[in-house]
Parts: structure tokens; C-alpha cells; sequence
């Protein structure tokens, strides 16, 4: 399978979470990884609190060209859509195969939030708003 965003072959890389363990492929060329069908669904949730949330994410123009499914043997292009967690990072997904790119620093930047989100977070969960 080859990386959908510069067509260098992906490598297999696993995914240890303390719920979750998998395989992706991974782009040693962009750094971009691609998702099978449910994959990114394991492991999104997990937050990262951090002090200062900077994200590395590409411009909104290069998540922006089209790419073509690597698990669908670029016949079917990926479509676009804003993550819920972070309208900075623009997924691609196949509505074919249900798998999911993600560019360098978009997993990163879905994981990471802003102690002081977290904190407001507990917050509410503790006095019954959420």
C-alpha cells in the first residue's frame, strides 16, 4: 500500500494502548498515517492534558488536495471533514473501505487539549452538567 499524499510504500506500525492494540501504516517519507476501518475510533479519546497546546498540523490548502483511498487501490477519493475535537485538523476518510488519513501532527493535535479545558471539564462533570 502506498501513501496516499506521496506515494512512498507505507510501512506497518503498532499501536499499544492500554485498551487498544493494533497495526496502521505508517509514511516514513511525510510522516502521515492510514487508519482501517474503526481504528482511529480506539484510540482518539484519549487525551493528552498539556500546559501549552501547540499544533503541528499542515496548512488548511494542503489538507485541502485530493487524495486517493491506498486501501482501495487509488480508485476511490478520500473525502474531507473537519474533526470534531479539533476544527484544525481536516480528516480524509473513504466512504468505501471507512478508513482514515491522517497527516503528520493531526493524531497529536486530537489528543491534546489545553489543561485548563480539562480542568473546566472535571468541573462540570463533578457538579452533574455533562
Amino acid at each position: 500500500m502506498n501513501c496516499p499524499r506521496c506515494k512512498t510504500v507505507l510501512k506497518a506500525d503498532k499501536i499499544k494502548d492500554f485498551k487498544a492494540r493494533f497495526e496502521v501504516d505508517y509514511c516514513t517519507s511525510c510522516g502521515g498515517t492510514w487508519f482501517d476501518k474503526n481504528e482511529l475510533s480506539q484510540i482518539e479519546h484519549v487525551i493528552e492534558p498539556t500546559l501549552l497546546e501547540i499544533r503541528k498540523v499542515p496548512t488548511k490548502t494542503k489538507q485541502q488536495e485530493p487524495l486517493c483511498c491506498p486501501c482501495c487501490n487509488n480508485l476511490q477519493y478520500l473525502q474531507k471533514a473537519e474533526h470534531p475535537r479539533d476544527k484544525k485538523v481536516i480528516i480524509d476518510y473513504c466512504p468505501s473501505c471507512k478508513g482514515i488519513w491522517l497527516d503528520k501532527g493531526e493524531l497529536a493535535a486530537i489528543q491534546k487539549e489545553n489543561w485548563l479545558i480539562t480542568i473546566g471539564k472535571i468541573f462540570k462533570w463533578l457538579v452533574g452538567e455533562d
